[in-house]
């Protein structure tokens, strides 16, 4: 069978108006969220001057995210997903011109930052779901690796620029809070852009929230072929250090690098360059009959690399192409996760299913996320990076010996 050329399959999936839009908005709230994330955390750790305190930003923000799976049933139901994201972006650009407003103004304290970035996180369950329920409904399962590979990247690149916009933000007015105005600005143009993203749902009878809710968990926790199970807590497990890069990131340069914004700014678009990479080849190679394979080498290479770039701090020069490697690797685990998870699960549960396993990957990173944050405040960043590079090599090494389904996992 003749397999089609990369660009003529590029074409067809840009054929669909609604993958048009979905991309643009997607793409756009993405480089929204880079801004946001470099952002918070150096507003965290530069407002409290503690690890355990930026460690808990990142555990409330994850946390927060696992409870999407109170969203799914909600989301799943929606007539067209495209409503989801015409109320959820706007809420977030209202929220992140706030946050940047307080900010400028000099009125920012650890409570208002909690609450705003709590607000922030609930509104971003509703909108984070249904963009990972829309592909299904608007992409052939056998393109979900090539779609998802493409948003991957596109995304990518588009965080490297709100990396870089953060950065120079930060450069030139010492400051994040023009940054969550530019957030603001591209939520709205994302929910411009989502305006041709039609994504409706086929027509089903109606039924009660409750009943939705529990054929969502239903699926979850009794499907066992295809082995969703298995990939949710080998997720789960990954998850507990998968917030690890960005944190070390932020509490390294600050700590350690002779001119911590310019260090911090450069290393997170070395991590997010290398991201759109790992999705551009993720998305070519399209490795569904070698999914268990990517799953275990990408954890076992990403504490490896964690633990090199730990010790090349404080060189910019050396340490960034490795956290480039790093975010190579860390894209290819949860990208794998979702396609598996969007393949396997029945388009009108993809919402439930993505949102629900998230809850344990969601409170995974959360506690993981404090465990990192506290270990920080009392061990030498070689010690610390030896010590999460090892428990990533370790996951990698026992989980599929636990779980054998892990490593063959196919689709």
């Amino acid at each position: 069978m003749a397999v089609p050329a990369v660009g003529s399959r590029y074409r067809r999936l840009f054929r669909r108006r609604s993958f048009q839009g979905f991309f643009l908005a997607f793409g756009l709230g993405e480089a929204g969220y880079a801004i946001y994330a470099i952002g918070v955390l150096w507003l965290a750790v530069t407002v409290s001057h503690s690890a355990v305190f930026t460690g808990l930003v990142l555990a409330v923000e994850f946390g927060i995210y696992a409870l999407s799976f109170l969203a799914g049933p909600i989301v799943d139901r929606a007539i067209d997903l495209r409503t989801i994201l015409l109320v959820g972006y706007p809420i977030q650009a209202a929220l992140a011109l706030l946050l940047g407003f307080v900010a400028l103004e000099g009125w920012l304290t650890v409570p208002v930052l909690f609450a705003l970035i709590v607000a922030l996180s609930v509104v971003w369950d509703f909108t984070w779901t249904a963009l990972n329920a829309v592909l299904p409904r608007i992409v052939p399962s056998d393109e979900l690796f090539l779609a998802n590979g493409l948003t991957g990247a596109v995304s990518g690149g588009n965080q490297i620029a709100g990396f870089a916009a953060g950065a120079a933000l930060l450069l030139l007015v010492g400051s994040p809070a023009l940054g969550m105005l530019l957030y603001g600005a591209l939520n709205l143009a994302a929910a411009v852009a989502s305006i041709a993203a039609r994504a409706p749902r086929a027509p089903t009878p109606p039924s009660r929230l409750s009943d939705e809710f529990r054929d969502g968990w239903r699926y979850l926790v009794g499907t066992r072929v295809p082995p969703v199970r298995s990939i949710v807590a080998f997720s789960t497990a990954q998850g507990l250090f998968s917030a690890a890069g960005p944190l070390l990131i932020t509490l390294l340069t600050f700590r350690s690098f002779a001119d911590p914004a310019r260090s911090y700014g450069v290393l997170f678009t070395a991590f997010a360059l290398g991201g759109v990479a790992g999705s551009l080849v993720l998305g070519e190679v399209s490795p569904r009959a070698q999914a268990g394979r990517v799953l275990v080498g990408a954890t076992i290479a990403e504490g490896l690399l964690l633990l090199v770039a730990v010790a090349l701090a404080p060189s910019v020069a050396l340490s960034a192409p490795v956290w480039a490697a790093v975010g190579f690797v860390d894209v290819g685990f949860y990208t794998t996760v979702v396609v598996f998870l969007q393949s396997a699960t029945p388009t009108p549960l993809v919402g439930r299913t993505l949102s629900n396993a998230y809850l344990f990957r969601g409170s995974s990173r959360a506690v993981g996320a404090v465990l990192v944050g506290a270990l920080a405040a009392v061990l030498a960043p070689f010690p610390l990076g030896a010590l999460i590079g090892g428990a990533f090599v370790a996951i990698g090494v026992v989980g599929p010996a636990i779980v054998p389904a892990i490593g063959r996992l196919r689709f």
